[in-house]
């Protein structure tokens, strides 16, 4: 099990991925995270569930108010019915998301997990959790 924070609001790019400076768990050596990276990279095959939580807003310098979102993505790619969507009224209101998979890694093989901004604006992000358990394998 491996839990990832970042404590501090990141505003994340079209495209780009919310990264994450704390680490909690990991002592089986499942999972694995650098500091300051957005990458999760689960390593032992099996089924994983993975969630995340997170505060989501429109920057307020250079944002434009409209729909913002993130994702789960596997491999780089968003992962279906992942998408967490807000749409805040102005600049820096906050939007809490969630959302929760089941991530199956094959054997001779890994994984990566990231949250990506799926959206058409940047969006900051207020104390993210990235959370992986191996629940078998």
């Amino acid at each position: 099990m491996i839990e990832l924070l970042n404590p501090a609001v990141s505003t994340v790019a079209v495209g780009q991925s919310v990264p994450f400076t704390e680490e909690i768990g990991s002592k089986c050596g499942a999972e694995r995270h650098r500091a300051g990276s957005a990458q999760l990279t689960l390593v032992k095959p099996g089924r994983y569930l993975v969630s995340f939580a997170g505060n989501i807003a429109v920057p307020a310098t250079g944002g434009t108010v409209g729909e913002i979102s993130l994702g789960i993505a596997l491999n780089g790619e968003a992962l279906t019915g992942s998408i967490m969507r807000a749409t805040p009224a102005a600049v820096s209101e906050y939007f809490n998301v969630a959302t929760m998979h089941y991530i199956d890694v094959p054997c001779g093989c890994c994984v990566t997990i990231t949250v990506q901004n799926t959206g058409v604006s940047a969006v900051d992000v207020d104390n993210p959790n990235l959370t992986a358990v191996r629940v078998c394998g």
